[in-house]
């Protein structure tokens, strides 16, 4: 995945994360660990920023490539669980990129529920 790419993941990833103006400790590890993933120095964080809204990251979503959209649902979905839980905001911004995706509420649902329980 290229550059831009990768940092437009992380932007959404970011938006989960802070959907409930509460960034958890467990959570911003997690960010931590996207950004080493991608290959972003952790000096570069801010570059993922500004944070985007769930209707903003629901745009963005749709201008990915499909197997791009595949790789960031799957990490929104572990970012959401990265602190044990999943608060009303992010499955509220889930549910609204996974619409964009074409992914059905039912199996976002499925997978939170899978993610919180491991």
């Amino acid at each position: 995945m290229d550059k831009d790419l990768s940092h437009r993941v992380c932007r959404l990833i970011a938006g989960l994360v802070v959907s409930d103006d509460d960034l958890d400790e467990a959570e911003d590890a997690f960010v931590d660990r996207l950004l080493e993933h991608f290959g972003i120095p952790l000096a570069e964080r801010d570059t993922i920023f500004p944070i985007v809204d769930r209707s903003e990251a629901a745009d963005a979503v749709k201008s990915l490539p499909a197997d791009v959209q595949k790789e960031a649902l799957t990490l929104l979905v572990a970012a959401a669980s990265a602190d044990g839980k999943i608060v009303k905001e992010e499955r509220d911004y889930l549910h609204t990129v996974a619409e964009a995706m074409g992914v059905s509420i039912a199996e976002i649902d499925e997978r939170l529920d899978a993610a919180v329980k491991k």
